[in-house]
């Protein structure tokens, strides 16, 4: 990939462009003040409480809601810090980053959920609470919905001007990347290897097209055209599940989880949904993810090498870039780790199931949802989360 930024992407600003955005924005950069937890105590204390009721009552009506907003703060914040800029729409500036087209862009229902808390919240602390603030809190409320670990969300962030469909494609790391891409990519946000292995657990919950794997499934240069990292017998439960062409949905992490969804992802008694998708395995956070992902290895690197590449066998990753987090040395142990594997896993984890997964998982959460990107103009409080708003900002400095 190509170090240059992608075409549409500002680099720099002009003086009065700065001066304006700051006057509109009141802020350097696009906090209103240093972030804190208690941010909305004094100027919108429900504010919280809005956001866990509604994310709650979301996932109770569609279990799929938890992953979807996860997914979305994860897009969000990946491209120009959480700013809210994945919730904008295309304009005639061009397209947004939600029309990217990537495989795993986030499903409508999130962007829904995000518009009901906004209204909830707007009736009563008109313009004070930002789009980017109740994505992150949502995100972190539907963790633990689903059994996750919660995690510090420090509020005061505004609102983005600029949303480029480009830069998300640029920045957003594809489903087939290799381990030295997933790597690369988390480095240029200021994450970690550690940081990108605990944060692909996110994939502990979720559905992906089938036409996602279709290549890993029939046009890979194993038998039968399946990937020789994948196991063969989750390989065969795949394409029971995926035909060729098929525009059906499965797990990431699917033991346990809902089987009686169709294509849609809907299921036969709208309404209850918890009675036929439990919290289990596929839709529960918890480390299953990694122990599906081990798989085997044989050494293929030199003997000499400080992190030697790995052949990998038998992983029941779903998608190619999770069975890619056991082709490097160093991976493997990080997979290890979050599974429970290791020695010094087991050690710390006690009579604690899901550690160290759920400890790492804090961390590496909170240093995503304060990512910011210091080259952004200033921002606002959007009236619309899918809209600027009108009267205040500026086109896309640069446009």
């Amino acid at each position: 990939m190509a170090s240059s930024l992608p075409q549409g992407t500002v680099r720099t600003v002009t003086f009065a462009s700065l001066l304006f955005l700051a006057l509109i924005a009141g802020v350097h950069g696009r906090y209103r003040h240093p972030p804190m937890v208690s941010f909305y105590s004094r100027e919108c204390p429900e504010a919280r409480g809005i956001v866990q009721k509604i994310v709650k009552s979301a996932i109770e009506r569609d279990i799929d809601s938890a992953a979807a907003l996860w997914n979305l703060h994860y897009h969000d914040c990946f491209v120009r810090g959480c700013d809210g800029s994945i919730l904008l729409e295309s304009s005639y500036y061009g397209p947004a980053e939600k029309e990217s087209g990537i495989p795993d862009s986030p499903k409508e229902i999130a962007y829904d959920i995000i518009d009901e808390i906004k209204d909830a919240i707007e009736k009563v602390c008109p313009v004070t609470v930002s789009c980017a603030d109740i994505l992150t809190l949502a995100a972190r409320d539907a963790v633990v919905e689903l059994g996750g670990p919660g995690w510090k969300v420090c509020s005061g962030r505004l609102d983005g001007f600029i949303s480029y469909a480009n830069e998300s494609k640029f920045y957003m790391p594809g489903p087939d990347a290799n381990y030295r891409t997933l790597v690369k990519k988390f480095a240029l946000k200021g994450l970690t290897e550690m940081d990108m292995v605990v944060l692909s657990g996110a994939h502990t919950i979720g559905k992906v097209k089938c036409s996602v794997m279709e290549s890993s499934l029939y046009n890979s240069s194993g038998p039968c055209g399946v990937d020789p990292t994948l196991d063969p017998t989750y390989a065969m439960e795949l394409k029971a599940q995926c035909p060729v062409g098929s525009s059906n949905l499965v797990f990431l992490d699917p033991t346990g989880g809902d089987t009686s969804v169709n294509g849609s992802g809907t299921v036969p008694y709208p309404g209850h949904r918890r009675l036929l998708a439990t919290k289990s395995a596929g839709n529960t956070v918890d480390k299953n993810y990694y122990v599906r992902v081990s798989g085997k290895n044989a050494k293929k690197g030199s003997a000499g090498s400080s992190d030697q590449n790995l052949k990998v066998r038998n992983s029941k990753g779903t998608l190619k870039s999770d069975r890619n987090l056991v082709s490097t040395k160093s991976g493997k142990a990080l997979v290890n780790r979050e599974a429970g594997n290791s020695k010094k896993a087991k050690a710390s984890a006690a009579d604690k199931e899901n550690q160290p997964f759920f400890h790492d998982l804090v961390k590496s959460m909170e240093k995503l949802s304060t990512l910011d990107d210091p080259s952004s103009p200033g921002g606002e409080i959007r009236c619309n989360c899918r809209s600027r708003n009108v009267q205040t900002a500026p086109p896309p400095v640069g446009y």
